[in-house]
């Protein structure tokens, strides 16, 4: 798949503002290709600080970290939106690696910073757009307008996004392309304004066998990263403990690709200055039972990664390090305590509410697709009829 080459068009998108009396200046869009990385990062960087609560997994930061480790292995380009020729919003789109649609290969697109191959993604979540949320509706109707000059892709992704934002696009969607996945939090805050204490949020039975666990662990100690060379310590011990559990399992576990270990390290140096990620250790004597790597997005905590030892009768070393965590950021003052999207059991009993994050795509129409739906279809029907046959 070709890089996009489209430096010289332009898209406009005509909207009136709420009043209907004027009409705004329309935006206009550029891609500017790889070889323009650096300029481009100045412009993120100077519209993040124009912009409030901008998204970590949107920040410069997160995308410049990015593309310092991955930008070799995908092909990616930069959309500017610009308003009076002054920009006003940007964001990475990147060209898939190793994608499929089922068994059949496909061109992918994405927005920010996705699309690598499988055993390399970092999972973004809470994904967006570098734009203010009024003119996000008409970036993307412009974007879409521009993308359909070119080609080379079958779909186009939008990995990760907050469903609230991306269902105010309004972009034509067909149910098939939407996975709108739970992502369960502890509501901290929620907790803090009633005055209780944290552990009267979790279920009866939570309770309880958090209190039996704590009882029979006895003295735990606990702690949080406050320098980079704390931080790496306990993320060495949270690599080993997630690597041993995964691989009894006869998996390769998260941290075997170097790609995605490396960038996590290059976030740590970058990050723990800045009090955007947090590294977290619980120890009985000179045991590490568990560690828990999050994120600091817009004071939310985003559980990330962790690992813990193997459990030990009825004992849950992954349970209470999650607890003692969510402990550690209820004092800290954080709002929330996000274990992101997926809705286990274990994120069902230690949090109390969700919202929503969603994975949508625009296909194209290829023969490779109609051909797909029509085998999963009868693949469905088949199903359909043993069921009844066996009832």
């Amino acid at each position: 798949m070709t890089t996009i080459n489209c430096l010289d068009q332009q898209r406009t998108q005509n909207s009136e503002n709420q009043s209907g009396s004027d009409v705004l200046e329309p935006l206009s869009l550029h891609v500017r290709e790889k070889d323009q990385t650096q300029d481009c990062l100045q412009i993120w960087r100077t519209l993040e600080a124009q912009l409030d609560a901008v998204p970590l997994m949107c920040s410069a930061v997160w995308t410049s970290t990015w593309i310092e480790h991955f930008g070799d292995l995908l092909p990616y380009s930069f959309v500017v939106a610009s308003r009076n020729n002054a920009p006003c919003g940007i964001c990475l789109l990147t060209q898939g690696v190793e994608q499929f649609d089922g068994p059949l290969p496909v061109n992918t697109l994405h927005l920010g910073t996705a699309g690598e191959p499988a055993t390399d993604s970092v999972c973004v979540e809470y994904n967006s757009l570098l734009i203010p949320p009024a003119d996000q509706p008409a970036f993307m109707q412009a974007l879409l307008e521009l993308l359909a000059d070119n080609p080379t892709w079958d779909s186009l992704y939008f990995d990760g996004f907050a469903s609230a934002e991306l269902e105010e696009w309004n972009l034509s969607l067909p149910d098939t392309s939407v996975r709108k996945i739970e992502s369960r939090y502890f509501d901290l805050k929620l907790i803090r304004e009633e005055e209780r204490e944290v552990i009267s949020g979790f279920g009866y039975s939570t309770r309880k066998n958090l209190r039996k666990n704590m009882k029979t662990y006895g003295n735990l100690t606990t702690e949080w990263a406050e320098s980079i060379e704390q931080a790496e310590s306990i993320f060495a011990d949270l690599v080993s403990l997630h690597q041993t559990r995964w691989e009894k399992e006869g998996e390769p576990g998260s941290y075997a690709s170097q790609r995605f270990t490396n960038f996590h390290k290059a976030l740590i140096r970058k990050l723990i200055p800045t009090g955007q990620m947090g590294l977290f250790r619980v120890k009985i004597e000179n045991e590490v039972i568990g560690c828990v790597q999050v994120l600091i997005d817009r004071n939310r905590v985003l559980c990330y990664q962790g690992g813990s030892a193997e459990y030990c009768g009825k004992l849950s070393p992954g349970v209470i390090t999650d607890y003692l965590c969510i402990e550690e950021c209820f004092q800290r003052g954080f709002d929330a305590y996000d274990f992101l999207a997926g809705n286990s059991h274990h994120k069902q009993k230690m949090s109390t509410h969700h919202s929503y994050l969603t994975w949508a795509q625009i296909q194209r129409p290829r023969w490779k697709f109609t051909a797909l739906n029509a085998l999963r279809k009868i693949k469905q029907t088949m199903n359909l009829i043993r069921k009844a046959d066996q009832e």
